[in-house]
């Protein structure tokens, strides 16, 4: 709750602007690893097709899509499109494919090199299911163009926000997860979150993607080890499918957690030792990445807590409920108070109704005890050796 308060009162989460012209960029490769997407690229083709003639008085465009070794007929549907001029289609097959996105994206990588100019070339990531318009892609070339950084992540909004399981999604990724990566960008660096996340391709060819459960956070992490930061676009978003079930979210969340496991133990003496990363970012990072081993702690004393709680209402049942009033009265007051300075701080690109903002108001605190087994789930799936990739499933 301190930590939401002091989200919502920093007043130094706002857009960066960027007005003195650094550098020139005038190719972008939109990456779209696309292993089972089928049913996701029939809905988005003709979009992602017309953004290279939206986008071409400002730089070039080209669509790699990434075929893992699809069975869905993704691969059929690509061969469609491959003699498109702007359209490269990577088909990956197995033994080496499904291995996860990081390879996948370091092979395609390597494959799309010699076709560029890695100076002149920035490289975006998106999910196959992604909505997105070319003013936002222009606002991620002006943002390279105009400042000096090497990475660039934009908000991620989610767009089927018709139950309350991808309303809760929405407020974690758009309004809690946006705050976030604003106070890493004041501290230092935001980091790569995933979907919506652009590089310069001279940094993707130097640090690579990796096996990591968590590639983007070790991209990231790697990144910074070596000099190169990030910032991040709130006032612009790129919009996905919210998982439906709340079996396959822990499935997903599992895999996170358990990718930012691996990082600790990789990263964390480095990050504290390196004299190139914020001292804020450092802190934020390594409580980042510890949260799960908190988790631990927290979730079980949470429970003690509140039963300790009923039980003492046996004694005085005015005092255990207005206690129990009082927490419910200030996490509903924060979540309020973070939709609000998210309002403010996207600058009016957030478009929330009323219910939904009632619905994260009062709803996110239970979805948090939803997701409170991930941590344990990552830990046991971590100590036992499982370390298989498993693909985020939205249908």
């Amino acid at each position: 709750m301190v930590w939401s308060i002091y989200l919502s009162f920093n007043p130094h989460i706002k857009q960066e602007k960027y007005t003195t012209k650094q550098r020139l960029f005038n190719t972008m490769l939109l990456i779209i690893p696309a292993m089972n997407e089928c049913y996701a690229l029939q809905k988005n083709m003709d979009a992602l097709l017309s953004l290279h003639d939206q986008c071409k008085n400002n730089f070039n465009l080209k669509l790699i899509f990434i075929d893992d070794d699809s069975n869905d007929g993704t691969t059929e549907l690509l061969q469609k499109y491959s003699s498109i001029i702007n359209v490269i289609v990577i088909h990956r097959v197995k033994p080496h494919a499904q291995e996860g996105k990081g390879p996948a994206l370091e092979d395609a990588l390597k494959r799309i090199s010699n076709i560029v100019i890695p100076q002149s070339t920035l490289i975006g990531i998106i999910d196959a299911d992604s909505h997105l318009n070319s003013n936002y892609l222009i606002k991620v070339w002006h943002t390279f163009e105009y400042s000096n950084y090497d990475l660039v992540q934009t908000r991620v909004d989610i767009f089927n926000t018709d139950s309350n399981l991808t309303n809760m999604q929405n407020f974690e990724l758009s309004i809690y997860n946006g705050l976030l990566q604003m106070i890493r960008t004041n501290w230092g660096s935001a980091l790569a979150s995933g979907n919506g996340q652009f590089v310069t391709m001279s940094m993707a060819q130097e640090i690579g993607w990796s096996t990591s459960l968590l590639e983007d956070c070790e991209f990231s992490l790697r990144g910074l080890l070596k000099g190169y930061f990030g910032t991040f676009i709130n006032i612009d978003s790129v919009q996905q499918e919210g998982v439906k079930t709340i079996k396959k979210l822990i499935r997903q969340r599992i895999r996170w957690c358990q990718g930012g496991l691996q990082c600790l133990t990789k990263y964390s003496f480095k990050i504290i030792k390196s004299n190139k990363i914020p001292n804020m970012i450092k802190v934020d990072i390594i409580l980042f990445l510890t949260m799960p081993y908190l988790s631990i702690i927290i979730t079980p004393a949470s429970i003690i807590s509140f039963l300790i709680l009923i039980l003492y209402a046996n004694t005085n049942f005015v005092l255990s409920l207005s206690i129990l009033l009082a927490l419910l009265c200030i996490e509903y007051t924060t979540n309020t108070l973070m939709v609000l300075k998210q309002l403010k701080a996207s600058e009016g690109n957030i478009k929330l109704s009323f219910n939904q903002i009632i619905k994260n108001v009062f709803s996110f605190s239970l979805y948090r005890w939803i997701l409170a087994i991930v941590p344990f789930c990552s830990i046991v799936r971590q100590l036992s050796g499982h370390n298989s990739w498993d693909k985020t499933s939205h249908s």
